[in-house]
Parts: structure tokens; sequence; C-alpha cells
């Protein structure tokens, strides 16, 4: 009986096994997360060229729309029709666009989903004179196409995107 007692083993044997178990979790936990953030990071990368680029894009036809109907009398209405991706960098996305205020120019803003938690803003510094931006109309990426529409008439100039 007192060998019984006296005999450890057992309790070592058991308390190495789910000490082993735990570090082999911690550091399987270590890779994945390490994987996943390398992952997050060049996803970030991809959306920000590709909004970069894309806004680019966007705020040149406008640019182009508007010295076009800057330069043409009477009343002028342009459209302009883009493929855009569905997604860029495994993520849906947002176009919208911005009109001037005191502090900052008009602007082409590129988001993440809906929310604003990743934005990429492209600024319509060429546009000289005031033009009326509908502000209230977003593109999403699921609909796969742009539509750019400026209008010139005797009041000014409108811009609007569908």
């Amino acid at each position: 009986m007192p060998s019984f007692i006296s005999d450890e083993n057992a309790v070592n044997i058991q308390i190495g096994y789910i000490l082993n178990l735990i570090v082999l979790m911690i550091i399987t936990g270590i890779i994945i997360g390490s994987f996943y953030l390398y992952t997050e990071a060049s996803s970030e990368k991809a959306m920000s060229a590709g909004f970069t680029d894309l806004g680019n894009q966007i705020a040149r036809d406008i640019t182009n729309m508007y010295f076009i109907s800057e330069n043409s009398k009477g009343h002028v209405t342009i459209t302009s029709t883009h493929n855009i991706p569905l997604a860029m960098g495994g993520n849906s996305y947002v176009i919208k666009l911005n009109n001037a205020s005191d502090d900052r120019m008009a602007s082409v803003d590129i988001s993440k989903d809906s929310f604003a938690e990743y934005n990429i803003s492209t600024t319509l510094n060429s546009i000289g004179k005031p033009v009326y931006i509908y502000t209230n109309r977003s593109v999403y990426s699921s609909s796969g196409e742009i539509t750019i529409r400026m209008d010139k008439n005797s009041n000014g100039w409108s811009l609007w995107i569908e």
C-alpha cells in the first residue's frame, strides 16, 4: 500500500500529455494567426491598388467629360459606361461621389462594402467651375458596371453615377 501512494508516475504522464497538447495548440495557433495576418495584409494591398486605379479611371473620365462639355455650346449630356470588377482584394466595394466644400475638393470615394472602414479618396482637382454632384447615388461592385453622366445646361453642370 505505501508503494501505491508514493507512486506518482501515472499522474506525471497524464500531466505531460496535457501540457504537450497545450503547447501544440499554442504553436498551431501562432502559425495559423501569422498566416491569417499575412493574407489579410496582401488583401489590403490588393484593395488599395485596385481602389486607387479605379478611382483614377473614374476621375479621368469625369475630367474628360468636363473639358468636352466646357468647350461645347448649348445643352450637352455626356454618358460613359464601364465594366467594374465585382470584387477587389476579395471584398465588395461601394463607389460614391462627393461635392466640394470649403475645406476639400470634389472627390470619388471608394470604400470596402457599405462601411467606410477602408476608404480611398481620389480628388477631382481639375474641375474649375462649380459642378453639382448628386451625392445620394452609389454604385455597388456587385452591379459589375458604372455609368457616369454629366449634364451641362444654362444652369450649370450636373454630375451623377448609376
